[in-house]
Order: structure tokens, then C-alpha cells, then sequence
């Protein structure tokens, strides 16, 4: 009987995710499409106000003059007293550039109508709860590829204003698993395929390593999100 009670208590956690709406990112995108410069890395901190408030530190690293990448590691949760670890990676290559260097060293407009990248982003998260008679967990695991588009504004005091939006498509994986005080235990799993919307805008100061970032998010966990990187000097 009492393993009935587990199986049940886990199948419903499984119909709610299944009617749940898509898990969404808890880091957000924060990023143009704008790549790294080789052998540059940025440490970035994130804000996100959504659905699940998130504190994130980020380090990225350019890879090549066109391929960079980050790591991300934070806490997110409805209740900041029960924050959950969070980790992420991504990276992106950048295919266009609305502006580039000419042989003479000038920065000058290209054909490209802006800058546009693409590639691979991972999530994960681990969430315990404790119901009284059952104890369990949920963890999601994400895995997609996101483009990037985005275009500098060169302002006339200096510096850049870089509107930007990211579209990504992704699979969620979830796996539940819960027990009871006798030891009884059950487990189970889904899937599903999510898109996410991310826009908003990036703001660098002339002749400044600070780069800072707001965006609005529309892909499960919905919400706004705030950041800032700091290039690193070589």
C-alpha cells in the first residue's frame, strides 16, 4: 500500500510537469552576437527577476576571433531561503559582423545588415523537496542550440548601444524520483521540446571593460534579467 502512495505521489508530479508550461531558462541570455576576442575572458554577473529569481557569475573566453564560450554557475528559486544550484555552458560562433577591421586598422561597415551567431547551450538544475510523507527531487536538463542577433549603435558621446535577441530551441529532460520514511522509492522521467525568446539591449561606455546588459525573457520562466562583464586585461 505504502508503495502505491509513493507511486501515486510520483505519477502526480508527473502529470504536473506534464501540464506545466516549458521549464525556461534560469539564466537568460545576456549576450550580443558579438564574439570574444581570441584570448580575451570576461567575468560576468546576472539578475534574473522572473518566475524563479536567479544569482548567476559567469566566465566567457574567446576562443578564436569568432568563437567564444562561457561557463555559468549560480543559485535560482522561487524562495531565495531555498535557492538551488544552477550550472551552464554555452557558446556561439559568430557567422556575420555589421562592422570589421580593414587592412589599415579602421573600423568600417560591412554588407552584413548586423552581427549574427550561432551554437550550443546546457542547463541543469536539481530541486529536493520534502512533502511530510514523501521526499523526492526534480531535475531538469536542458540541451539546445540559441541564435543571436544584435547590432552596435555607436553613440556620439562614445561607446556602443547594442540592441540584441536571442531565439533558441531546446529539449527539457525531467526526472523525478521519490520515497517514503520506510524506504519505498519510485522514480520517473519526461521530455519535451521549448523554444525561448530573449530581447533586449547592451550598453558599453567609451574606452570602458564594462559591458552592461537588461532583457526581457518570454520561455517558461518568464521575467527580466539584468547583467554585467568585465573584460579582463591580456
Amino acid at each position: 500500500m505504502k508503495k502505491l502512495i509513493v507511486a501515486l505521489s510520483v505519477l502526480g508530479s508527473m502529470v504536473q510537469v506534464a501540464q506545466a508550461d516549458n521549464v525556461g531558462s534560469s539564466f537568460g541570455a545576456l549576450m550580443t552576437a558579438q564574439s570574444l576576442a581570441q584570448g580575451r575572458a570576461a567575468l560576468g554577473g546576472r539578475l534574473g527577476v522572473a518566475d524563479a529569481t536567479s544569482f548567476v557569475g559567469s566566465l566567457g573566453y574567446g576562443f578564436s576571433n569568432s568563437a567564444d564560450g562561457r561557463v555559468k554557475l549560480g543559485l535560482a528559486g522561487d524562495d531565495l531561503s531555498e535557492s538551488e544550484l544552477i550550472l551552464g555552458a554555452d557558446a556561439k560562433w559568430q557567422e556575420t559582423r555589421a562592422y570589421e577591421a580593414n587592412p589599415q586598422g579602421q573600423v568600417v561597415r560591412t554588407k552584413s545588415p548586423f552581427d549574427f551567431a550561432i551554437g550550443p547551450f546546457f542547463e541543469w538544475f536539481k530541486a529536493d523537496y520534502d512533502e511530510g510523507i514523501v521526499r523526492g527531487s526534480t531535475a531538469v536538463t536542458q540541451l539546445g542550440v540559441q541564435a543571436v542577433g544584435s547590432y552596435p549603435v555607436r553613440l556620439n558621446s562614445g561607446g556602443s548601444l547594442s540592441p540584441y535577441a536571442r531565439i533558441n530551441a531546446r529539449n527539457e529532460w525531467l526526472n523525478v524520483e521519490a520515497s517514503d520514511a520506510l524506504g519505498n522509492s519510485v522514480s520517473g522521467s519526461d521530455s519535451q521540446i521549448a523554444l525561448g525568446l530573449n530581447g533586449g539591449v547592451a550598453w558599453r561606455p567609451r574606452a570602458s571593460a564594462v559591458s552592461l546588459y537588461g532583457e526581457f525573457q518570454v520561455d517558461g520562466n518568464n521575467g527580466v534579467f539584468f547583467g554585467i562583464d568585465y573584460l579582463l586585461a591580456r
